[in-house]
Parts: structure tokens; C-alpha cells; sequence
């Protein structure tokens, strides 16, 4: 039997979140870009390691809030509709990929 998915759908973010969100890709960006001229400059590798763990750090929270928006707005919608089933696989199907977020 093939696998049912939910629907896809667009992001339900309200604007500040969105904005939070964003805003914390951009200090990702910067971070990912330090980290490659640090390679470039044969930095000190613990000091390259600290740089990726606040990388790592500001995209778990943004994992983060999206997963509570999803949560709160496309899993209840997907119930409501009648796609539990397909909404909650398609739940621990994201989980898998992201354990250090539960």
C-alpha cells in the first residue's frame, strides 16, 4: 500500500516568527561563511569547532521553532481534515532526522 502523505502546504509563520526565523538563517549564513575563511586561514581547529557548535546551535533552534509551528498550525490542521494517520507519520518521519530535537 503506498505511503499517504499530508498535503503539502506553505508555512503558517506568523510575521514576528517569520522575521526570527530569518534573522537567525542570516547569523547562520555569517557563522558558515567565518567558518570557511577560518578553514581557508589554517585556524586553530578547537576554535573552528566552537564556531560550528553556535552554527549548529542557532539551526536546532530553528528547527525548533518550526517544529512547534508545525506543531501548533499544520499537524491540528491535518487532523481536523481527517489525516491523522498520514500527519503523524509524516511527524516521526521528521523526528528521525532531527533526534536532537526531541
Amino acid at each position: 500500500m503506498p505511503k499517504k502523505s499530508v498535503p503539502a502546504k506553505s508555512s503558517s509563520l506568523d510575521t514576528e516568527r517569520k522575521a526570527d526565523v530569518l534573522n537567525r538563517l542570516k547569523t547562520v549564513r555569517g557563522v558558515t561563511d567565518g567558518i570557511y575563511r577560518m578553514v581557508e586561514a589554517d585556524e586553530y581547529c578547537v576554535d573552528v569547532i566552537k564556531q560550528i557548535s553556535a552554527a549548529r546551535a542557532s539551526l536546532d533552534k530553528v528547527a525548533r521553532i518550526l517544529l512547534e509551528n508545525h506543531f501548533s498550525h499544520c499537524f491540528v490542521d491535518a487532523v481536523k481534515a481527517g489525516e491523522a494517520d498520514a500527519a503523524v507519520a509524516e511527524l516521526m518521519e521528521t523526528l528521525n532526522f532531527h533526534r536532537e530535537l526531541v
